[in-house]
């Protein structure tokens, strides 16, 4: 449809250059062509073939760098552009002003030059000042400071982060703010892995479905952004669509974690929110826990915490299947996590 467009564009500006010119080339000679083709249907139709002949290569360049755009365009919300169409008639006007300003200095070149020089330019920098500061501007309408708004960061969500299903529970408690996008790319690489022949991958795109389903159905903030970037795996496209709608990416995947960040775009891992989130516990404090077996030495029994750090009570492989308050006698850091060492506290 865009490719339709852009030749039916090509040859309109071509019968426009058609009609104009071969009038202006004829009058130069001394042909005198017969009604029949000397008219400015045959003018047009002429250049607009030539026109679209010559410049045929141009429209599938032009055609990527449309839909570039529009990829762009679709990942930003209503009030960006707004405020960004509004800065780009500002910027539009001045342009008109200084153009009027400097007409009335009647230096030819300057005159013909300077209008198209000083549209781009200040039409393109309204544009951008509009795009770019329409947070500081909504908050020049707000009541006061403390009713004004912070205008939130877009975040893209990668598959990892949807089979691992802990970004459901971290919505709810409403640690994350602001628009979460599921891109298509990702949507399509759970519906890939959910319809895989391996019972594993299978089970995990099935789960990966499940959690897409709860999170559209429990938030408004959520929603699936249909967009594709050609020729690029899943990963260098959530790059792609991160930078170009100035959005942060959350993910499980440690890869992807590294490749972000090299592309100076913030990353919100899940697996480092729950590190952060341990229970910090230090030598002589007191807590309960389910003893749920019993340990390597002699008398030992071993619980764990919710976040999967085994405890070691000594003196406990009777009470096993039992809730016991403990004190920390002692913590130990290995590669795979912590062991934490306690003892009956009663």
């Amino acid at each position: 449809m865009l490719r339709a467009l852009l030749t039916v564009v090509y040859f309109l500006l071509g019968m426009s250059i058609g009609i104009w010119l071969f009038p202006e080339l004829i009058s130069m000679t001394d042909i005198k062509l017969p009604k029949v083709i000397g008219n400015v249907f045959v003018y047009g139709a002429v250049g607009g073939l030539i026109f679209l002949a010559a410049t045929a290569w141009s429209i599938p360049w032009l055609k990527t760098q449309v839909e570039k755009l529009e990829k762009k365009v679709l990942g930003r919300n209503i009030s960006e552009i707004f405020f960004a169409s509004i800065g780009m008639l500002f910027g539009l006007l001045v342009a008109v002003l200084l153009t009027l300003l400097i007409n009335t200095l009647d230096i030819p070149v300057v005159n013909e030059i300077f209008p198209i020089i000083s549209a781009v330019i200040l039409g393109y920098l309204g544009f951008q000042v509009g795009l770019k500061k329409f947070g500081e501007v909504l908050e020049l309408f707000q009541k006061s400071p403390k009713t004004a708004q912070t205008v939130s960061v877009k975040k893209l969500v990668d598959t990892s982060a949807i089979i691992d299903g802990r970004i459901l529970d971290v919505l709810n408690t409403g640690f994350l703010e602001g628009e979460i996008i599921i891109p298509q790319f990702v949507l399509d690489e759970l519906q890939l892995i959910a319809d895989s022949t391996d019972h594993v991958k299978r089970e995990k795109g099935q789960r990966g479905l499940d959690v897409l389903n709860q999170l559209r159905s429990e938030s408004e903030d959520v929603s699936v952004q249909p967009v594709k970037y050609d020729k690029l795996d899943v990963d260098h496209q959530l790059i792609e669509l991160a930078n170009d709608i100035g959005a942060s990416i959350i993910t499980t995947d440690y890869n992807l974690n590294r490749v972000a960040q090299v592309h100076d775009i913030k990353v919100l891992n899940v697996n480092e929110l729950q590190e952060s989130l341990k229970l910090m516990l230090t030598q002589g404090d007191v807590f309960k826990i389910l003893i749920t077996k019993s340990g390597k030495e002699k008398g030992q029994g071993v619980g764990y915490l919710e976040d999967g750090t085994m405890v070691v009570v000594d003196e406990a492989d009777e009470y096993i299947n039992e809730l016991q308050k403990v004190q920390v006698t002692s913590i130990l850091q290995t590669n795979s996590g912590r062991i934490i060492f306690t003892k009956l506290a009663n």
